[in-house]
């Protein structure tokens, strides 16, 4: 009986060993330099287009040209990058061996790479299409895309500590319009918002939120901060207010140069005085519907008092 057992022990260890060493002999057949074949990738891209425009077509291939895709396999650990279409996609991440398929998994990214005799293929499990990979007689990879890779690493720095600010009060510094320093401070809180109208429901913006002097203003940016959100100009409106114990109130507003800032008929302003006291958060309603019936655009988020005091005190 003791026999039988030492046998399957050894037959297993035996099995995951094999195993082992399958998996082993399918990395070192991967290691090195990949770029993609722009000529597979131009006839996959072209079979899920159904136009032919000439200024289309020409477009399309500007986009292949500019294509930048290509990792370096090391060991067990992938790194390179994905740039199409300007949209890029940092790959770094270990490998894992799933039936004869090398997975790649990151907080951004889901995908695996098919290996044959002639090249690998590699596909984002939420595409559609896959993309040939050939293999470089490069050892590293090249300086266009580290150079991208440098880039691509700083902005999503920047884009994590954008992150880890929203709902916090931050200060900022005033400038000319030459854009130099005036010496002045403010303070500012930027947070995730929602906005919808006839035409969508739900999509994100950004508001920023500031105070100069005794006045609040609010600003809705796109997902990119980089554009304004149109407001009516020199008009007063109506935003409505939630507060904490599920009050809700209403208070004049006045829009200007696409920001708004509260204008009430009478006593102080409900969120800066409530901001300042160092109350819970409050949800916030922007109508502009209040201040032109042709305009049906409504934007929802919440702002807090949250380090409020803290950044006051620091200008």
């Amino acid at each position: 009986m003791t026999s039988i057992k030492l046998t399957t022990v050894a037959l297993c260890a035996s099995a995951m060993m094999m195993l082992s060493s399958c998996q082993s002999a399918l990395l070192d057949n991967v290691q090195g330099v990949y770029v993609a074949d722009k000529q597979f990738l131009r006839k996959s891209l072209e079979s899920t287009m159904e136009t032919n425009n000439r200024l289309a077509s020409a477009l399309f291939n500007r986009v292949i040209e500019n294509a930048i895709i290509e990792f370096k396999i090391k060991a067990d650990s992938i790194e390179g990058l994905i740039f199409i279409a300007g949209q890029s996609t940092l790959i770094k991440s270990k490998i894992k061996i799933q039936n004869d398929s090398l997975v790649i998994k990151s907080d951004k990214l889901d995908a695996y790479i098919i290996h044959t005799d002639t090249a690998l293929f590699f596909k984002s499990k939420s595409s559609a299409f896959s993309i040939k990979m050939i293999k470089s007689s490069a050892t590293n990879l090249s300086p266009e895309t580290n150079e991208a890779l440098s880039a691509l690493r700083i902005q999503n720095k920047q884009q994590e500590q954008f992150e880890s600010n929203l709902g916090r009060w931050q200060i900022g510094r005033l400038v000319d319009e030459f854009g130099d320093a005036t010496g002045e401070s403010y303070v500012y809180s930027v947070v995730r918002g929602s906005h919808e109208n006839s035409a969508v429901t739900n999509s994100d913006v950004y508001v920023k939120s500031f105070i100069q002097g005794e006045s609040l203003y609010f600003e809705v940016f796109n997902t990119s901060m980089s554009m304004k959100e149109t407001f009516p100009d020199s008009e007063f409106g109506t935003i409505k207010i939630k507060f904490p114990n599920g009050d809700v109130k209403s208070e004049r507003v006045f829009f200007y140069q696409n920001s708004v800032s509260e204008a009430p008929d009478s006593g102080p302003p409900l969120i800066y005085t409530h901001l300042k006291k160092g109350g819970e958060g409050l949800k916030i309603l922007i109508d502009l519907s209040t201040v032109s019936r042709y305009q049906k655009d409504k934007y929802q988020f919440s702002i807090g008092a949250v380090n409020l005091a803290e950044a006051l005190s620091g200008i």
